[in-house]
Formats: structure tokens, C-alpha cells, sequence
């Protein structure tokens, strides 16, 4: 390190052309690195998607999910498999070793399922094969549409599939698959047994007639002198009410038509999928992040976008909320990391100011500070690596470390210039001496942190990355204390003379005798003197504890012992510390086979106990029940009517913390399901 050193001596101007350069190139970076909650899940994984409308889940995990998972599993690297079978949908999650290509696993399995469909019971649609990526299973946030009960839920779903939908993907990285909630509307025959029996039909001899007459005929065009005209044929119905001239039997004298036995009507299926939006039916988005984009710049984005989105509806009434924001986690770890730096800073300063008493020394070590961040930043994007919540706690563990390197290299070049050397003469002293002793210390951190970034499977996923920002960090802090640390103390800083004797005998002796200390110096110099008498008692005492080593050994173990026993099996262990984000979930379940009302009615029961304890800290609930057997089925924890799930936004400003509220709701909660009324339902609400 010698030979860097002397470099950042010799070439001050370069030291600062290359500080300048970590300033620009950190910045722009800044604007390019992907921010997300998560870091980015590197393994491959597939989904594919089954359905077959009405089977019991049952018969589609037998006959359905049980042959999908024997062929899809024959791709090459598969690693575990897992699959979820509800009414209607088969959802099969395949994922494979990190050293598999994402495409060849894609296609391998988009291959295998389509050999697979001649053994699926007839009538199966062919299976969806997805990328699945397990960090993005929460949405960025919801969109959720409010008409205030003005609006119809069939009108609502159309506006959201139809409009809002293709409004959010529009917006840059959002992705937004599906809509919950609201009724989907469809032309329906309602049967008549009776007059079914009378004429002799079955249902199948209806459905075989819809399908028969009405279809789609090409029909080509016709020359007409010098036109030439597309034609349009009418096997096709534009009216409801023209349905019922559909023939369902020809024979002479007892034909038979639609109208006679059915009424066809422009409704909507059975509803199998709720939305409540503070207690009213609504209908709501989930919007995802697209693989590689920033969780912040979607949902800054789309609420950006929001109020044009609204007047661009063809309903009036409608209002558009973006809510159960997830990227607070990493605007709060954002503003968590600012905070810790300039703690640190100014730590550092206090630090440098009372024990060194040099304000330049001062700028120096707090300069260091964000250029080693920036550059650890730099290095995590080259990387590819994202700044999520793992990344950004790295560098905040990373400010003590940085901070100490500047502080260390500082404090033996004030050593040297008190001891009379030059400006140049101390840089180089001051840093080359404590360069070993700092590498060590830099290197025993990083082995510490070695084992996390090797861990297997999901901790190697979730700490390799906050090791790589750590390490980055304490390189570029080591770096700099070896190269602008001592080309600024050389040219900044300078010589204290003969203060403390050494090198400064003669002029410099003669001229610090007679140059007048300033007011700094004068109050330095009383603070010194308080600062000796401590050192001298703290002598006194280790010399006691030197003296009595057995005593000093025991009473250190008993401590250990009394505070990981006493106080750290009451410690609560969490997979991630608890931010207070303003939204919580809620889930709910009744006896399997519950009718979807029935469930509906025990949401609005909770819901009502919400709106009671959270008050006016309540921004919106939004309650979803049930699902439907389609691409929704893959993007929610739902597996029939009677499952629930209670998504809960508060206000900005509130008078309690979401963990706060989330204890007053369990309490609450739990005395109502331990009421008569409660069990007989058999409901519980976790």
C-alpha cells in the first residue's frame, strides 16, 4: 500500500479527478439502478396454468395436476415442485437449480405441457406456461375502484378489464394481469324445465343449437363495378332479444325455437369473486413491477398517472386509488440509510473535532463517507445487483467501518504533525503505518460476513447481497484511506511545530513559541487537559483489573451468561424487522363449501370491528372473497368461497403504528370468535 500512497501524494490532482468521477459516475447510477423491495430472485422458476370450468378441485388435482406435475417434472434441473388445486384451476410452481438458463426451462416446460394435453380429461383448455418470480407474488400496490355505489359490479369489472387495465400497463414497468371483483358479464339461457319435458329437448340439445347458430362465417367480399366490398355475414347475433328465433328442432309441424323453452338474457355468471371496498362492492387491480424494473419508479409512476387515468373513464363516479403501497419498506430503508450517514457524519465530526481538535481533518473524514457509498453503489449495479432492503441495511452496517478507516489514518497523521513532522511526511506516516492493522480488520469483517454469502438456498438469496454492499463499502472507504485521506491531509493540513518535541527544533521551534494560539487552540488545549485526567483514571483502573484477572474473567462471564439467558430468549425473532409500511393484511376462513354470502356476511361483521378500533386512522379496507377459476386463481392465497383475505390501508398521519393496530385487532377479534354467535359459524380470522 506504500506505493498508493506515495502515488496520492505525488498526483494530488489525480486523487481529486478521481474522486470527482466516483461523485458523477455514483450519481448517474443513482438514477439507473433498479429499486425494489427484495434483491433479485436468480433461480429459474415456471407456473403453468390448467383449466377446466366447474370440475370439483378434487378431481382436478387427480386427474389434472397430478399428470401436469409428471410431465412438466421431466425437465432437465428441476429442483422441487409445487402445486395448489382449487375449483376450475390447476396451478403447478416448478423451480430449478441456478445453473439452468431461465429460457431453456421456460421452453422445456411450455414442450412438456403441450405433450401432456392428450392425457388431460377432454374439454381441458391448454395449459399457460409463465416465468414465475417469487419476489414479485405482492403486488407494488393496488388500484382500487370506487364508484360509491353509483355504478353497477358488472360495469365496474368492465371498466377495470377493459380501460383501468390497459391504462396501468401502459405505465412504465407496471404489469397489471388481472381484476378482483365485480361480476362478469355474459349471455345466459335460463332454462325452462317444463317446457323442456313438453317438447321432448334436453339442455344439450340448447347448448348444441347456440353453438350451431351462432358463429362466425367468413363471407369474403363481392366486385361490384369498380367497388370492391367486404361483406359481413349475420350468423352472428348483435342482440340479446334476437336470440330467441334460434331453432332448436326443424321437424314440419313441430318445429321448435330458444324462445319457446329458454330466455336468453345479457347478465353475468355465477359470482365467485368479491371485492368490498369499504363495505361497498367494488372491484380492484394488483399491479406487479416487470422483471428488472424499480418497485419505487412503478408506483411513483402510476400515481403520477392516476388523476389522468380517471378523466379518461367512459363512467363517470369512478375514483381510482392507488393503495397498499409496498414500496414505503424502501423508502423508509432509503431514508434509514441517509439517516445512519449523517449520524455518521456528524459522529464523526464531533469525534475529530473534540479528541483532534482540526475542523479540516473534520471535512475530510466526512467526504469520505458518501463517496464510498456511492461507490459500493456503483459496483452493485456492475454486479446486478438491486437496492432493496437487504442492499441498503449492508451499507448502513458499512458507516461505522467506512467512518473508522478515515478516523484511524486521520488520527496518527495529527500523531506526526504533533510530533513535528511535515504536512507530506505525516500524510505518508500516518497511513502507511496503520494500513496493515487496518486491512487485517477490514478482512476480519468480511470473513465474518463470508458464511452468509454462502449460505444455500433462500439465505443465499437474501444475505449474498447485503454481504456484497458491506464488502464493496469497506474496499472503497479502505481504498480512499489510502489515497485521498493523505493526499488531502498533505495539502490541507499543517505542521504543529515543536509542540510536543520531535522533528520541529530551530525556526519552527522559534516560530510556534511566538505565534499566538487562536480561541480553537485555547479551548482544545482546556478540553486536552480533561481528556488526560480520564485516560489517567482509566490507568489506574485497568492496572486494578490487570491486578485481579481471575475476578475480571469471572464476573464478564456471569454478565455474558446472566444477559443471553436473562433477556435473550425473551427476544422476539423475526425473518425481517417490523416496518410500520400504514397497511396490514388480514385472512380469513369458514368451513370448506361455504356459500360465498355467507362468507360475505362475516367480512362485513370484521369489517365493521375494523372501522370500530381503527377510527379515523382508517384510510380504506378492502375485503376479497372467494376466487375465479382463471389467471386471478395464480395471484391470490384464495381457494374457494369461503376463504378471505383483508387488506387494511391507514392514513398517513396516524395516532398508532400498523403493529400497534394489528395487537388491538387480534384482542379484539379473539373475544368475538369466542362468542356464541361466532362459533356457530366456525369462522377464524388470523
Amino acid at each position: 500500500m506504500n506505493g498508493l500512497i506515495r502515488a496520492s501524494l505525488k498526483n494530488p490532482y489525480a486523487v481529486t479527478v478521481m474522486m470527482l468521477t466516483l461523485l458523477v459516475l455514483g450519481s448517474l447510477t443513482l438514477t439507473k439502478i433498479p429499486i425494489d423491495i427484495l434483491p433479485i430472485f436468480k433461480s429459474p422458476a415456471v407456473q403453468v396454468l390448467t383449466f377446466y370450468g366447474g370440475m370439483p378441485a378434487s378431481n382436478i388435482e387427480k386427474d389434472i395436476t397430478n399428470r401436469m406435475e409428471r410431465w412438466t417434472g421431466q425437465a432437465a434441473g428441476t429442483a422441487r415442485q409445487e402445486s395448489r388445486s382449487i375449483v376450475g384451476a390447476s396451478i403447478i410452481r416448478n423451480y430449478y437449480r441456478e445453473d439452468i438458463d431461465p429460457n431453456g426451462a421456460l421452453t422445456q416446460v411450455n414442450s412438456l405441457a403441450s405433450a401432456a394435453i392428450p392425457n388431460l380429461p377432454p374439454g381441458t383448455l391448454p395449459p399457460v406456461v409463465l416465468p414465475f418470480d417469487p419476489t414479485s407474488t405482492v403486488p407494488a400496490c393496488l388500484v382500487a375502484l370506487d364508484s360509491h355505489g353509483k355504478q353497477t359490479e358488472a360495469i365496474m369489472y368492465d371498466v377495470g378489464r377493459y380501460e383501468v387495465r390497459n391504462f396501468i400497463m401502459a405505465s412504465p414497468g407496471a404489469v397489471a394481469p388481472v381484476v378482483y371483483g365485480g361480476k362478469i358479464r355474459a349471455v345466459l339461457a335460463y332454462l325452462h324445465r317444463d317446457k323442456l319435458q313438453a317438447r321432448g329437448l334436453s339442455p344439450l340439445d340448447v347448448m348444441n343449437a347456440l353453438d350451431a347458430y351462432n358463429i362466425f362465417l367468413p363471407t369474403g367480399d363481392a366486385k361490384f363495378g369498380t367497388m370492391d366490398v367486404a361483406i359481413d355475414s349475420n350468423s352472428m347475433y348483435d342482440l340479446v332479444e334476437q336470440m330467441g328465433d334460434i331453432p332448436l328442432r326443424t321437424v314440419h309441424g313441430n318445429a321448435a325455437y330458444l324462445r319457446d323453452v329458454a330466455t336468453p338474457k345479457d347478465t353475468a355468471f355465477i359470482q365467485t369473486n368479491v371485492v368490498r371496498v369499504n363495505g361497498q362492492r367494488q372491484v380492484y387491480i394488483p399491479v406487479y413491477r416487470q422483471l428488472g424494473s424499480s418497485t419505487l419508479a412503478v408506483v411513483n409512476s402510476l400515481k403520477e398517472a392516476v388523476p389522468n387515468m380517471q378523466n379518461r373513464l367512459s363512467r363517470g363516479g369512478i375514483d381510482l386509488k392507488v393503495v397498499m403501497d409496498q414500496s414505503v419498506y424502501v423508502k423508509q430503508s432509503i431514508e434509514s440509510l441517509a439517516e445512519e450517514g449523517i449520524l455518521g457524519a456528524i459522529l464523526c465530526s464531533l469525534v475529530i473535532l473534540l479528541f483532534l481538535g482540526e475542523w479540516r481533518m473534520t471535512l475530510i473524514a466526512v467526504m469520505t463517507i458518501p463517496v464510498s457509498v456511492l461507490a459500493a453503489i456503483i459496483f452493485l449495479y456492475y454486479t446486478g445487483n438491486t437496492i432493496n432492503v437487504m442492499t441498503l441495511a449492508g451499507l448502513s452496517l458499512a458507516i461505522g467501518p467506512l467512518v473508522d478507516s478515515a478516523i484511524i489514518c486521520l488520527e496518527n497523521t495529527h500523531r506526526h504533525l504533533g510530533m513535528g513532522a511535515s504536512p507530506s511526511e505525516a500524510a505518508f506516516l500516518g497511513a502507511s503505518e496503520v494500513a496493515m492493522p487496518e486491512l487485517v480488520a477490514s478482512c476480519c469483517t468480511l470473513l465474518v460476513l463470508a458464511p452468509l454469502a454462502m449460505m444455500p438456498g433462500m439465505g443465499q438469496f437474501l444475505f449474498k447481497p447485503m454481504a456484497m454492499a458491506v464488502a464493496f463499502a469497506m474496499i472503497a472507504a479502505y481504498l480512499l484511506s489510502r489515497s485521498f485521506v493523505p493526499a488531502r491531509c498533505a495539502g490541507w493540513l499543517k505542521s504543529h511545530g515543536a509542540q510536543h518535541g520531535g522533528h520541529g527544533e530551530g525556526e519552527h521551534g522559534h516560530a510556534a513559541a511566538h505565534h499566538k494560539p487562536g480561541l480553537l487552540s485555547r479551548a482544545f488545549a482546556r478540553w486536552e487537559g480533561v481528556i488526560e485526567v480520564g485516560i489517567g483514571w482509566y490507568v489506574r483502573r485497568l492496572e486494578t483489573v490487570l491486578n485481579n484477572r481471575l475476578t475480571t474473567v469471572g464476573v464478564a462471564v456471569v454478565l455474558l451468561v446472566t444477559v443471553v439467558l436473562g433477556l435473550g430468549s425473551q427476544l422476539r425473532r423475526e425473518f425481517f424487522p417490523e416496518v410500520d409500511a400504514g397497511a396490514f393484511e388480514m385472512t380469513m376462513r369458514a368451513p370448506t363449501g361455504t356459500r360465498i354470502e355467507k362468507t360475505e356476511e362475516a367480512v362485513a361483521e370484521v369489517e365493521n370491528v375494523i372501522k370500530d378500533k381503527l377510527g379515523e386512522d382508517l384510510q380504506v379496507v378492502i375485503s376479497e372473497l372467494g376466487v375465479t377459476p382463471d389467471w386471478s386463481a395464480a395471484y391470490t392465497p384464495n381457494s374457494g368461497p369461503m376463504d378471505s383475505i383483508l387488506k387494511i390501508q391507514l392514513e398517513e398521519h396516524r395516532h398508532r403504528s400498523a403493529q400497534e393496530y394489528v395487537h388491538i385487532l387480534r384482542e379484539a377479534l379473539r373475544r368475538i370468535h369466542a362468542s356464541p354467535a361466532w362459533n356457530s359459524r366456525s369462522t377464524r380470522a388470523a
